[in-house]
């Protein structure tokens, strides 16, 4: 299969990514409160016992945190490992050393971890303008919730079920429009709040520094803890695709999907088939592979054939998933 063209405008967009983890409480690194992470300069190295040094991007620090949703063994500690801002070609290969070195060190996963991603809104569209970002992130949840299933599939895992990472309520489409008809910032920002935290948390949409500079993001819960480097491209991927999706698409369905979607997402293996669709992965209406460079684009055979192995399992374990 010959992939499309890579999306250069996707290696612009700002993004960081937290990784919920257990590791060893020899692992030498020095966990911070919750919100308040410590630097990470070192590690232990599992094998070796010898300090290993821990990646950095630009001269910023990937933190380690405290995350009480973190369930541990005996001899574990819960860490949240939170990246610096990250961006291009460098961001992701800074990203796969950083998880190279998590193994080397002992980190592990279960099913209390999850992996989130954010994602500058203003990296995406441009601007900082209440309008246009009411729009974009309106479009964002509704083209997430049309594939949610395909979203929860390439986890393989229960996070459906999660009280951090439940689907998006059918009262989210009414709080979007809301959000797009109201003038008033402070309002559009109630509304994103309202939201609330689920798959997708817009709460801080809308948000500004303390000298008043716009640094809204929107935040992707939906992905299962996992330190596999082909999981987490395919997650990263996908959330670039969509975000450069929301921005460039003109017309808008209705919050629900059609029956057209509901086929097409009857179940995660074909929900997977038409989100690489939609995203222009495959087939033949867009020219762009939204959201792929670089890595990204170079690995997307291993990480679809990943993807592929965790719907059909998703597909096995949770066939009525209403979604």
């Amino acid at each position: 299969m010959r992939l499309k063209s890579q999306d250069a405008k996707a290696s612009q967009i700002r993004w960081g990514i937290e990784l919920e983890t257990r590791i060893p409480t020899t692992a030498g690194v020095n966990v911070g409160g919750y919100h308040r992470g410590h630097p990470i300069h070192t590690g232990v190295d599992k094998d070796s016992t010898l300090p290993l040094d821990a990646p950095e991007f630009q001269g910023s620090r990937w933190k380690a945190e405290r995350d009480g949703s973190i369930r541990c063994d005996s001899g574990q500690t819960p860490c949240e490992f939170v990246s610096p801002i990250l961006h291009g070609h460098e961001g992701i290969a800074c990203l796969l050393r950083f998880v190279e070195w998590t193994h080397a060190i002992g980190a592990s996963v279960n099913d209390s971890c999850g992996c989130h991603i954010t994602v500058g809104i203003e990296s995406v569209i441009g601007t900082d303008d209440p309008r246009v970002v009411s729009e974009f992130i309106r479009k964002l949840a509704h083209i997430s919730r049309w594939h949610a299933r395909g979203l929860y599939g390439q986890t393989g895992t229960a996070r459906h079920l999660n009280h951090y990472s439940h689907p998006l309520f059918e009262d989210t489409g009414a709080k979007m429009r809301r959000l797009v008809t109201t003038e008033e910032e402070r309002i559009k920002a109630e509304c994103a709040e309202h939201c609330g935290r689920g798959m997708l948390n817009f709460r801080k949409s809308f948000q500004r520094d303390a000298s008043g500079r716009y640094v809204g993001v929107v935040e992707f819960r939906v992905f299962a803890g996992t330190l596999n480097a082909n999981k987490i491209l395919h997650h990263l991927g996908t959330v670039l695709g969509l975000c450069r999706r929301a921005h460039e698409v003109k017309c808008l369905g209705g919050f629900t999907k059609n029956k057209a979607q509901q086929k097409r997402t009857a179940t995660a293996e074909s929900a997977l088939r038409y989100l690489h669709d939609y995203l222009g992965w495959i087939g033949s209406k867009r020219p762009v592979a939204l959201g792929l460079f670089g890595p990204l684009h170079a690995e997307f055979p291993a990480m679809r054939k990943e993807a592929r192995r965790l719907c059909q399992r998703f597909d096995q374990r949770f066939p009525d998933a209403a979604l």
